[in-house]
């Protein structure tokens, strides 16, 4: 089958199941495809935004007048750029994301359903446009991923930051800890023990580098008891800090071994010997994976690593 006749049996099917005109479907479709993976700059979408006439969305249309709702959709504009019917305030809701980028920054339509949203990319991060309201949401800088980041210092979601290296983990480890450190505001038992923590950790047990992620978070996520003025100056203090980083580095050390544990109860075979990897406490410098450390690869030092899609 053509890929021609495969797109307009396509058409046909969003005809019988929205009610719209095929014509109107099949015109979006052309933009659809015309539009994935071509670039844009800012200032040309917030161009055409303020310059092109108002329209009535073509999903609003489609509704049957016995379930017309009483309210009205928001003021769009069909956008040549972005191929779909999409609120002006959905676009100034991304200029405003994307305010100190400039408005040379390019984008990108990475996917599109012209009956509900517009995917956008740009500079490592995307955005899911909604057509039917003034909004957007961030998603997961997982290509092809809806779900949102579990964070803003963690900007893949909770499945997909698994798959990130361990320098980007040691990176947000560090963002996550200095963020949490800012909000404590002096506060020691403020400081850690978030989900985000537990999520690098987890995500870095699989490269045997929990230790180097958890040694990141204390010392970015606390101050240093033996050099910050602010607490030597009070015992009580003091001896609070010590023990809420105590208290934080051995709870995410339990929070290691538990993925450690389930990673090898998972594990049917050592993707080395074919062994199966034995329950129990084992060290961690070698991943839990491998049934031993001499079947393990030699770790790279994270320093060493590429890093390349932290944006």
């Amino acid at each position: 089958m053509t890929q021609d006749r495969k797109r307009k049996q396509s058409v046909r099917a969003r005809q019988q199941h929205t009610g719209r005109r095929y014509t109107v479907l099949s015109r979006e479709d052309a933009a659809q495809h015309r539009q994935v993976g071509e670039d844009f700059s800012l200032g040309e979408l917030l161009a055409e935004c303020t310059s092109a006439p108002v329209t009535i969305p073509a999903w609003f249309k489609a509704i049957p007048d016995s379930y017309e709702p009483s309210w009205e959709p928001s003021k769009a504009f069909f956008s040549k750029l972005l191929g779909v019917d999409i609120p002006h305030g959905t676009v100034l809701e991304l200029a405003g994301q994307l305010a100190q980028l400039g408005l040379g920054t390019r984008c990108r339509v990475e996917s599109s359903d012209p009956d509900h949203r517009v995917v956008v990319a740009t500079e490592g991060r995307r955005f899911d446009l909604c057509l039917t309201q003034e909004m957007l949401n961030e998603c997961c800088r997982q290509p092809a991923c809806l779900r949102r980041p579990f964070g803003d210092d963690i900007p893949w979601c909770d499945e997909h930051v698994h798959q990130r290296s361990l320098p980007e983990l040691l990176q947000m480890a560090d963002q996550l800890g200095y963020t949490t450190r800012q909000e404590a505001d002096y506060e020691p038992e403020r400081c850690g023990g978030g989900p985000g923590a537990d999520l690098l950790v987890q995500a870095a047990v699989a490269y045997a580098g929990s230790g180097q992620v958890i040694t990141n978070l204390i010392s970015s996520g606390f101050d240093d008891p033996d050099s910050a003025a602010e607490w030597s100056s009070d015992d009580t203090l003091e001896m609070r800090l010590r023990y809420a980083i105590d208290r934080e580095r051995l709870r995410l050390r339990k929070v290691a071994e538990a993925e450690a544990a389930r990673i090898r109860r998972a594990t049917d075979a050592c993707p080395a010997c074919g062994a199966k990897p034995t329950p129990g406490p084992h060290p961690a410098d070698y991943p839990p994976q491998y049934c031993s450390l001499r079947c393990a690869p030699k770790p790279v030092p994270a320093s060493t690593a590429v890093w390349s899609t932290w944006a």
